[in-house]
């Protein structure tokens, strides 16, 4: 195992893999470099049996005979196909399974002294086979019309394309209706998904994901992959197919992935608090009768998922006073966010306001999309000072997070970028009282400034950190915490301490932060 996980965000360098693959083709790349060398002459690839109606594995011998299909959202038993298929596997074995199935997979080769490399994938739970012929259904198509499916693939993020036996081919873009449904219905879940602790196969060689990423969810197509490398044997692989020119990546970080993979992530939290729930509904989805109504039709199955709803509510363990607490909450919540969108000089309709926040001129405030703004955060535009008028704007780009006790001052301009993120106790200011007449106490002295302050797109503010008049940070930039900015700070830099310097840069040529 590594140390720590190395992680990417990247693709296979053929086109057509990173196409027909669910998220940029890493994956197949892997399998068909290793087939290439001598200690792998075996791999598992799925491919869909038009006469069950399902996907199927099938061990393969060659790089031609893998089936780039994009990802299998069925449950297939892996490891009950690799126990059955232990006498057929030639030399070492490459293969992509869910998190769950790693270690026992990886066990059984072990034990019988196979060679083996594992990839695994960011999970968010199975469903059956019946799930896809309820699918189907709902859609009102006959299973024994389908002659081929995929669940995802052909273009980034895509998602289930039909094809039927008259020639129609029907297309659904990713999780919507009624596959979503469906999924969130728990009905097809397999019972170890709904108490699945993983995000990742931890003792998988690489894992890979899809970076749902702001700037990929808008702008890519064709497809691209989070990687997180794990061991030292897949570090030794990856590299070689990136000095080979197999792959092309990018550094990424654990914060990323984390964003990108948020529910996943958060999977063991959440099952902490919902095993009663989730122990109670398997007890009525076992229910025959039950499951027999809800999957009649899809009205049927949007009721369970209300039903379903209802169960988790009353599951957890709260007294009724904490229960009216919340409703109070909520409501406090909804009636603040009605009052800003009236004060404020422009907002959207979706953006969060903690608790005490203090505004003056709230006029001269603009929040963009998705904003949110952490408790006890002060923005302060001057309108009026010692005499002198200003026109003061505070400016949020879309999807920026303010942290806790942050603060705003204005007499010109603050312009944050999108998707920016604030530590707690972040200063900006773009003035400072004057203090040269000595005749006179500071706060009647006029106040003085040396420029807006503008901050571009992606940047992150540590903790503590301070940016001054004048200032224009670049875009993915980190400020350090506690540094003290006073001076301009190029894209893609690092500063830190008081006054601030850049200590690192991003090489566009290396692909790597460089120490300066």
């Amino acid at each position: 195992m590594l140390k720590n996980n190395e992680y990417y965000i990247g693709y296979s360098k053929n086109t057509d893999d990173r196409f027909k693959a669910s998220s940029g083709g890493v994956g197949t790349a892997i399998m068909r470099y290793l087939l290439s060398q001598p200690e792998y002459g075996t791999a598992i690839t799925f491919a869909f049996d038009a006469a069950l109606c399902m996907y199927v594995p099938k061990m393969i011998y060659s790089d031609k005979e893998i089936n780039v299909c994009g990802s299998v959202y069925q449950d297939i038993d892996l490891i009950r196909f690799v126990k059955d298929n232990l006498s057929n596997i030639k030399d070492g074995i490459v293969l992509s399974c869910g998190p769950c199935y790693v270690a026992p997979i990886r066990a059984m080769l072990n034990r019988k002294g196979i060679k083996n490399f594992i990839i695994s994938y960011c999970c968010s739970g199975q469903t059956t086979v019946e799930g896809t012929w309820c699918y189907y259904r709902f859609l009102g198509i006959n299973k024994e019309d389908v002659v081929n499916m995929q669940y995802r693939g052909n273009g980034w993020p895509s998602g289930i394309q039909i094809w039927l036996t008259d020639g129609t081919v029907i297309k659904k873009d990713n999780w919507t209706e009624p596959w979503s449904t469906i999924h969130q219905s728990n009905v097809f879940k397999p019972k170890r998904c709904l108490f699945c602790k993983l995000d990742l196969g931890k003792s998988a060689d690489v894992n890979l994901a899809d970076p749902w990423l702001e700037k990929y969810k808008q702008n890519e197509k064709k497809g691209a992959t989070l990687c997180v490398v794990s061991t030292e044997y897949g570090k030794k692989i990856f590299d070689a197919m990136l000095v080979e020119n197999h792959i092309e990546m990018i550094p990424s970080n654990y914060d990323e992935y984390a964003i990108a993979e948020s529910p996943n992530v958060h999977k063991e939290i959440r099952l902490q608090a919902e095993r009663l729930y989730k122990n109670r509904l398997i007890k009525l989805l076992n229910l025959k009768i039950y499951r027999c109504l809800v999957t009649k039709s899809f009205k049927t199955m949007k009721l369970h998922i209300r039903v379903q709803n209802a169960i988790r509510m009353l599951s957890r363990k709260r007294s009724f006073m904490g229960l009216i607490s919340r409703l109070v909450s909520r409501v406090k919540n909804k009636l603040r966010l009605r009052y800003y969108k009236k004060i404020l000089g422009g907002c959207s309709s979706n953006f969060s306001m903690g608790e005490n926040i203090v505004m003056s001129n709230p006029q001269c405030v603009y929040l963009g999309e998705k904003v949110g703004v952490g408790a006890n955060t002060y923005f302060g535009p001057v309108t009026n000072y010692m005499g002198v008028a200003y026109n003061p704007k505070i400016i949020i780009g879309d999807g920026t997070w303010v942290g806790k006790n942050c603060s705003f001052a204005a007499i010109n301009k603050v312009e944050i970028g999108k998707n920016v993120l604030f530590a707690g106790h972040v200063h900006i200011t773009d003035h400072s009282h004057g203090y040269e007449d000595v005749t006179k106490p500071m706060n009647l002295q006029r106040l003085t400034s040396k420029g807006p302050v503008i901050i571009e797109d992606d940047c992150w503010l540590g903790f503590s950190s301070e940016i001054l008049s004048g200032v224009h940070i670049g875009k993915h930039s980190v400020v350090a915490a506690r540094a003290v900015v006073t001076k301009d700070v190029p894209a893609f830099s690092i500063v830190a301490g008081n006054p601030a310097r850049v200590i690192k840069k991003y090489d566009m040529e290396l692909k790597k932060w460089v120490r300066v």
